[in-house]
């Protein structure tokens, strides 16, 4: 007989992991994307039957931390990857406004032909302490799978993370998950199934300092005709018991993203991007 329990905890570790899991819809809309400053992650979204790709802004900008600033320029060469190979395209560029590290991308043309349909880009129902996953290429890098028909493509890495706080009238949320390089621009979803849904754009991480403690200094021998013993150069400053003491900042832990209502209240003032259909 089943221990009541047991089955308990079965059930809601199932629970769980189908609330973390992505769906195929975004695992397909979802790319890396290269710009003069390095790489980083695009995804797509369709909005009123009109192709867009969202990023991070600084992922164009090469902002390494606030200010973000805005967009000048009214398009940009990009190249994205699709499947394996890099595909240079030009985007008009929406700027949803300064420090918003958000950026959407409209091509010219479409670049995805018959795609599954898009995660709904809402953060409506998010809760505080709930789970969320977040999606992209760290340090430049995916992981590659081939279909039976022989096509091949990089996906992304899945991490998850807790909704940890929302700035209120700021428009970022503070997510509990260790982020890592190559994620900016990346999408947070919510849920899972049909109604997973899109409500935030990986943006950066809060750092803080740790202390390094160094292994135990020698103490340097004084030359016989000086006086004064000499001191060791550096910036360390010196932790007691005869050790060297140094600070380093390091992930903490928190994930800023930035509302994707940002993205589409910019896209409502230019649809410039490509029809996917008539209708």
């Amino acid at each position: 007989m089943i221990n009541r329990a047991l089955l308990g905890v079965l059930l809601e570790v199932l629970v769980q992991n189908a609330i973390a899991q992505p769906t195929t819809n975004i695992l397909m809309r979802i790319s890396m994307v290269e710009s003069a400053f390095g790489r980083g992650t695009v995804f797509s979204l369709d909005v009123d039957n009109r192709e867009y790709w969202i990023t991070a802004k600084h992922v164009l900008t090469g902002a390494e931390h606030p200010p973000y600033g805005s967009i000048k320029n009214k398009s940009e060469k990009l190249k994205i990857l699709q499947g394996q190979q890099w595909l240079t395209v030009e985007f008009s560029l929406l700027d949803p406004g300064e420090d918003i590290d958000i950026v959407v991308l409209a091509p010219s043309r479409l670049l995805l032909s018959s795609p599954l349909p898009s995660l709904t880009p809402s953060s409506n129902g998010v809760t505080l302490g709930g789970n969320c996953q977040f999606l992209g290429y760290p340090y430049g890098g995916g992981w590659p799978i081939t279909f039976d028909e022989g096509k091949s493509v990089w996906l992304p890495y899945v991490k998850h993370c807790g909704v940890s706080a929302m700035a209120q009238g700021k428009g970022f949320w503070t997510l509990d998950g260790i982020n890592n390089a190559g994620f900016s621009g990346g999408p947070v979803t919510y849920l899972t199934g049909p109604q997973q849904q899109v409500f935030a754009v990986v943006s950066s991480y809060w750092t803080e300092p740790i202390n390094v403690i160094t292994s135990p200094l020698p103490k340097p021998p004084a030359p016989p005709t000086a006086p004064i013993p000499p001191q060791r150069k550096g910036s360390q400053a010196k932790g007691g018991a005869g050790r060297a003491k140094q600070t380093v900042n390091v992930n903490s832990g928190f994930i800023i993203a930035f509302d994707i209502q940002y993205a589409i209240d910019a896209i409502h003032k230019n649809p410039v991007g490509p029809l996917r259909s008539a209708n």
